[in-house]
């Protein structure tokens, strides 16, 4: 059976550990605030974005926020989502709280893309909890064959 023995490096400091956990402890406090959600958990909503030939998609996890409480806007090729997550519960009356998870506040997310979108074109859906944006790109960004002449 082996043995290991485990030391402290010599020049590591007392407080490496404090300070680690401190800052393990402060990271989701830290991240919500510089990301500018009041989300606790970080960026709201989650997305995923994908890249055609003829534009993008980008799918926004948004469950129990309706479509009243939900902006999306372009410019460019500038896309923003934002809007207002409410998020009701009883408290009083005989009533008390064990764990709050779900947070309100409202968010905001910006996404830069690679081309412009063509604004006439653009379609947003709303289903099952799940915001869809169909975003085509404008006919000036898209790839084109150019015909060789010859003489």
């Amino acid at each position: 059976m082996a043995t290991y023995t485990i030391q402290r490096p010599e020049n590591r400091s007392p407080w490496s550990g404090f300070l680690n956990e401190f800052m393990r402890d402060m990271n989701p406090a830290l991240q919500s605030r510089s990301l500018g959600s009041q989300d606790v958990r970080g960026v709201y909503p989650p997305v995923n974005l994908q890249e055609t030939d003829e534009g993008y998609l980008l799918t926004a996890e948004i469950p129990g926020i309706s479509p009243e409480n939900l902006d999306v806007s372009i410019e460019g090729s500038t896309v923003t989502l934002s809007g207002e997550r409410k998020v009701e519960f009883e408290a009083g009356n005989g009533t008390s709280v064990h764990r709050r998870e779900r947070q309100s506040g409202n968010f905001r997310r910006g996404f830069e893309l690679p081309s412009e979108i063509d604004l006439d074109l653009a379609k947003a859906t709303h289903k099952n909890g799940v915001l869809t944006l169909r975003l085509p790109k404008s006919a000036t960004s898209k790839p084109r064959q150019i015909a060789i002449e010859t003489r």
